[in-house]
């Protein structure tokens, strides 16, 4: 975990270096139930993901994510700051 802030905008970085995601499960992992099909032998029902993402944007946030498959996965989750 990092994370950056500038004179605007707060940025936290949640990155690992796993298996990544597969680019053609990147724009549903954050669907209610979504299983990617490379996610069978992993347990979970598919709404971690979305609730952070409900909680987050809840608060003015926006999470985002960027994934090489077999090199690793960042979460980005922004927050505009007052000025």
């Amino acid at each position: 975990m990092t994370w950056e802030k500038s004179p605007t905008m707060l940025r936290i970085f949640v990155s690992d270096n796993g298996n990544g995601i597969a680019p053609e499960d990147i724009h549903h992992i954050f669907k209610r139930f979504y299983r990617s099909k490379h996610s069978l032998d992993t347990p979970g029902i598919g709404l971690g993901l979305p609730l952070a993402k409900s909680i987050i944007e809840g608060q003015g946030g926006l999470i985002s994510v960027q994934s090489d498959l077999h090199r690793g996965t960042t979460f980005t989750i922004s927050f505009l700051t007052k000025s």
